[in-house]
């Protein structure tokens, strides 16, 4: 009978290790992140400067799900008011070299769980993602981990 105890005792923790959700030494994402420089590829094929638009962003990483608010300051350096510029809520999967993003509510009008993927690196506290799309960089930004 102890022996059965032990068994199970065994059995039950490693399910519970099995399911547990990754840890950030496991997950280099998780955590929250806050946008340092970026730009993207408008309609009209030109760059635009995260920067120029004086945008700030934070994006929170859990082990399955990422939220992001950018705002865009429309006041001045010494005196900023900021005005909201987007958000985007999802599920997200990374591999060695990919994080995809299946944003399910957002205020940009993409379809729910339209993916969006990013080839990345990720060195000490910062975090470097470029879009792709059909051969063509569509996007590229900088992340600084906060936490």
């Amino acid at each position: 009978m102890k022996r059965f105890k032990i068994k199970s005792m065994c059995v039950i923790t490693l399910l519970i290790l099995v399911a547990s959700p990754l840890s950030a030494a496991e997950n280099p994402f998780i955590g929250s992140w806050k946008l340092t420089s970026g730009k993207y590829l408008d309609g009209n094929g030109k760059w635009v400067q995260y920067g120029d638009l004086k945008l700030s962003a934070i994006k929170v990483i859990s082990a399955n799900h990422f939220s992001f608010t950018t705002m865009k300051n429309v006041g001045t350096e010494a005196k900023p008011e900021s005005e909201f510029w987007a958000a985007g809520t999802g599920r997200y999967t990374y591999t060695a070299t990919e994080y995809v993003e299946y944003p399910q509510l957002n205020s940009f009008g993409v379809a729910a769980d339209k993916a969006f993927a990013f080839t990345y690196q990720i060195a000490g506290e910062q975090w470097q993602s470029k879009r792709i799309e059909n051969g063509e960089l569509k996007e590229q930004e900088l992340w600084l981990r906060l936490d």
